[in-house]
């Protein structure tokens, strides 16, 4: 395309197509194996659309670091509604069994998946054993994607289809508005947020181990050292059990979760302690839940001259409160839990290949590409050269500002609720999104783009960042407001915005680099509009 962003076609047809960068879910240049693990995710993609009876198909392809998504049909243009119109009717006819299918299906199948992979002798088995192991891991893992292609449908449409009867008989005053329906649900999202407000209180009530706690640098061994700390102890062991696949705050597979740096959760605890909140979780998920009620009382009320109408209402609500939560608790099951275990196992495996002299150390097998590793585990070889250059490579790319569009030339459309649309300003002072989640905050810009950018978000904060997971829990339950680049009323930002509270513009384009860190700003959750102050 340009010298700063040659692109190579590898297919003819791609050329055909238009590609799409996702900085939603990958905003940074990926290393080798990072790349090919988002192929496993487009892999999955592709199966929901097939499950779903879609004739197209996904491509991924990872250009200079960065992952572009394309959607391939040999389904003529004046055909591609009705496609669509058809794709609807099959989601819909998946609401009724998504609830089935994700407590009976999906998570025994994902959970038993992890565990199969937690279970592999990596450090033993004979090194062309593992190469056999290493394909097979990676095929469980995508099937966990191909799960959660096929899961998400049902929710998603119900929610659709939820606002979709809200906004035609009540004026919404943001376009988010309608998903406070199904807000207060108890789920794991919210059970993040309980268990670490029960740490942070364990922490306070134990003798010497907030001040321990509290020290810059503290780790888990200083920790467990001061007296009487068991109790902490066996509390933290037992929340990294249950929720220490969480940590990494895009879909990049170098990432570590909080399980393998446990430091990451010391430090929000850290903000518990050093300034305590207001409301508990608890506190919170009841207000939200007596808000949804209201909200539902007022559009019954709304629809009481119209039975049939109504009777609808009351269907749809009762299928999203039942299932809505998948929208984003899928996300806490398979991104963020398939991501953590196969980079387990990705590390586990590289500590192999650094014994054996073909790498440095155990997390240069990233930039190794996935057919590469098999390889290099039968016939050996050292590959520390090729390592190194690709490193510099990525270092290289980072440093690009990637177009958001190659290809086929396509025009912005209206976007969907999940992926929606990007706003502009010319206000030099002001920034316009869409009003994800009901507020008006002012407070300090903590611009948010990796890990390490956690620690320095505090209690009253506003996080500009380009999207959110589950993974951003324990600072959105503390933060004053968030901003985003990316995503709709639906995206996972969004929805982890309302499920706490946290007033949110989401969908700004360029929030993150128009937005200085520290700068005061004010975000206006209804109307869509950020204010540099």
């Amino acid at each position: 395309m340009t010298d700063q962003f040659p692109v190579e076609w590898l297919d003819p047809s791609d050329a055909e197509n238009s590609w799409e960068w996702d900085d939603m879910h990958m905003p940074g240049a990926l290393s080798a194996l990072a790349g090919d693990y988002i192929g496993v995710i487009g892999a999955g993609m592709a199966y929901g659309h097939r499950r779903m009876g879609t004739p197209v198909e996904m491509r991924v392809r990872v250009w200079n670091g960065y992952a572009y998504f394309g959607l391939a049909t040999d389904v003529p243009e004046s055909e591609q509604e009705a496609m669509w119109e058809r794709r609807t009717v099959a989601a819909r006819a998946a609401i009724q069994d998504a609830d089935t299918y994700w407590h009976e299906r999906a998570l025994p199948e994902v959970t038993a998946t992890y565990a199969w992979v937690a279970a592999r002798p990596v450090e033993t088995m004979p090194l062309s054993e593992l190469a056999e192991t290493w394909d097979e891991v990676w095929a469980r893992i995508s099937r966990c994607w191909a799960i959660h292609f096929y899961a998400i449908r049902g929710p998603y449409q119900v929610l659709d289809d939820l606002v979709d009867l809200y906004e035609s008989v009540v004026d919404a005053q943001t376009p988010g508005e309608a998903l406070g329906l199904i807000g207060g649900g108890d789920h794991e999202l919210q059970a993040v947020e309980r268990d670490l407000e029960r740490l942070a209180a364990i922490a306070r009530a134990t003798p010497g181990l907030a001040e321990r706690l509290c020290e810059p640098g503290a780790a888990v061994e200083q920790l467990a050292a001061v007296p009487g700390a068991g109790g902490f102890m066996d509390s933290l062991s037992s929340f990294l059990a249950t929720h220490g696949h969480l940590g990494q705050n895009v879909d990049d597979l170098t990432l570590a979760s909080w399980a393998e740096d446990p430091g990451l959760v010391l430090a929000e605890l850290d903000k518990r302690i050093r300034t305590p909140g207001t409301i508990t979780a608890e506190e919170r998920r009841a207000r939200l839940s007596n808000e949804a009620d209201l909200l539902a009382d007022r559009t019954r009320t709304a629809l009481d001259a119209d039975p049939e109408q109504l009777a609808r209402f009351e269907a749809l609500l009762a299928d999203a409160r039942q299932i809505g939560h998948l929208t984003e608790t899928h996300n806490y099951w398979i991104d963020r839990m398939a991501q953590a275990s196969l980079r387990r196992f990705v590390v586990r495996v590289g500590q192999r290949l650094a014994d054996a002299g073909a790498i440095e150390e155990p997390a240069d097998i990233f930039h190794l590409h996935r057919d590469e590793v098999p390889e290099l585990l039968r016939g050996g070889g050292d590959r520390r050269a090729l390592v190194a250059d690709r490193r510099r490579d990525l270092a290289r790319f980072a440093a690009i500002v990637p177009p958001r569009r190659v290809g086929k030339s396509a025009e912005d459309g209206g976007g969907d609720r999940f992926d929606g649309v990007r706003l502009t300003s010319s206000d030099p002072d002001e920034l316009r999104g869409t009003g994800a989640s009901a507020g008006i905050v002012r407070g300090p810009a903590r611009v948010t783009l990796t890990q390490a950018d956690f620690e320095a978000v505090g209690p009253g904060d506003i996080i500009v960042c380009p999207s959110s997971n589950p993974s951003w829990v324990p600072l959105f339950a503390i933060a004053g407001g968030l901003i985003t680049n990316t995503g709709g009323v639906l995206s996972h930002a969004a929805v982890v915005a309302r499920e706490f509270g946290l007033p949110a513009v989401v969908g700004t384009a360029d929030a993150t680099t128009r937005i200085a860190n520290g700068r005061l700003v004010e975000l206006d959750g209804s109307s869509g509009i950020v204010r540099l102050l």
